[in-house]
């Protein structure tokens, strides 16, 4: 069990983390399914994602407003990034055991996302889990790195910002929970994010 002077509460980032990013591969059925190039897609994405990933529009919505953008039909299935996500979502799995074995040792564990709602509707439908609280920026209606869903996951875990270490793929979203008050680390393997546990103090 943690001191109560150490870091006694760990969050981990998603895609990037506890799975690989999706986001490379979803951008690729998205491109080939629509018919439309990569870049001309990510620049849609960069007028309109952020409403969707906040969870202030629905997923019909943000498909029409990209495909007007590209002049395409927009896609006919109910939730075509929800099945785009079932089809590329591959865990991490080391980093799974990681945070369950944190977690049987006496930390508080989380989740922090920036995820659409289809995403969170498999997450909770597929992906048992050990985490004592889950953050998805769509059911929050703030995302990294903005400080207000890094305060929301300090007030849902109980936690102290000086207690807590998030962990996530993207260097911005750890300067924004450094910026929070909070300890933070970039991952890059497996096998570095243990050695920086371990030098954080971290059993």
């Amino acid at each position: 069990m943690p001191n109560h002077s150490s870091i006694t509460t760990i969050i981990f980032d998603w895609g990037g983390v506890l799975i690989d990013d999706p986001a490379p591969l979803l951008l690729s059925i998205f491109s080939r399914t629509l018919g439309v190039p990569s870049d001309a897609l990510v620049n849609a994405f960069k007028h309109h994602a952020e409403p969707f990933q906040k969870g202030l529009c629905p997923e019909s919505n943000f498909w029409q407003a990209i495909c007007a953008d590209l002049h395409v039909p927009p896609p006919t299935i109910p939730s075509f990034w929800g099945a785009a996500f079932r089809e590329i979502y591959l865990p991490q799995k080391p980093i799974w055991s990681l945070a369950r074995s944190l977690h049987q040792a006496g930390y508080k564990t989380a989740l922090l996302s920036n995820t659409e709602l289809p995403g969170v509707e498999f997450f909770r439908a597929a992906q048992p889990h050990c985490f004592d609280a889950l953050i998805f920026s769509c059911c929050e209606h703030c995302r990294k790195p903005e400080k207000r869903i890094y305060d929301l996951a300090l007030e849902k875990l109980h936690s102290r910002p000086d207690q807590t270490l998030f962990i996530d793929d993207n260097e911005h979203y750890v300067q924004g929970a450094r910026d929070a008050g909070l300890h933070a680390l970039r991952f890059t393997s497996p096998r570095a994010l243990r050695k920086d546990l371990a030098a954080l103090g971290v059993a």
